[in-house]
């Protein structure tokens, strides 16, 4: 398939309105270059169904926007913070990803953070992205904690898990377009669907 023709697709998937979830958002294993500054912004969907448990979501009011600001720290490190509205509530969240593995085409880091909607969270991943031309394939594994106040006042800790799906395709150094999808693992988590794009400045 032409370069022109998948660009032409992706901006149709960009609009089409079935979009995207999760922090990780537009986020390959390859780390920013220092001073490199990413801007982007992405739309999110929650499917009704999780595709592992066949446990029964239900669906989203509206679908979630997401802005998301990158900065690279160093070679092999950067720092990301993500504000939302998602489903109705605002959402804040700070991360740092480390480069773990830069080795041909496969590249492999680990992200940490933080976030609040409606309760405050913390948020880890793992993945691995493999270079093909022009795209990058991603996958790996996303889990939060989360604590959540019950009706009584008790707090309860629990730990929502996702396995990323992502493919971004570069049509040059300065912009990315970005399709995911996060599968929830265990029943605390939704499965997600969307797309965004991202800009790049030196």
């Amino acid at each position: 398939m032409k370069k022109t023709t998948i660009f032409l697709i992706s901006i149709l998937f960009l609009f089409a309105g079935k979009l995207q979830a999760q922090t990780m958002f537009g986020n390959t294993a390859l780390t920013l270059s220092k001073g490199v500054v990413s801007l982007g912004v992405n739309a999110d969907y929650a499917t009704e169904i999780d595709l592992l448990s066949t446990s029964i979501v239900a669906p989203p009011e509206d679908i979630a926007y997401f802005f998301h600001l990158g900065y690279g720290t160093s070679r092999s490190t950067d720092i990301g913070i993500n504000i939302g509205k998602a489903w109705g509530t605002m959402y804040y969240g700070l991360d740092f990803e480390k480069n773990l593995l830069k080795e041909g085409n496969l590249s492999i880091s680990g992200t940490i953070g933080g976030h609040y909607w409606d309760n405050v969270g913390a948020d880890a991943d793992i993945i691995a992205s493999v270079k093909i031309e022009d795209f990058y394939l991603t996958t790996g594994f996303d889990v939060d904690a989360n604590i959540n106040e019950l009706y009584d006042g008790t707090l309860e800790l629990y730990f929502p898990a996702y396995i990323p799906v992502e493919l971004e395709f570069n049509p040059n150094s300065k912009m990315a377009l970005t399709f995911e999808a996060n599968i929830a693992v265990n029943n605390r988590a939704f499965t997600t669907v969307g797309a965004g794009v991202n800009f790049y400045f030196n």
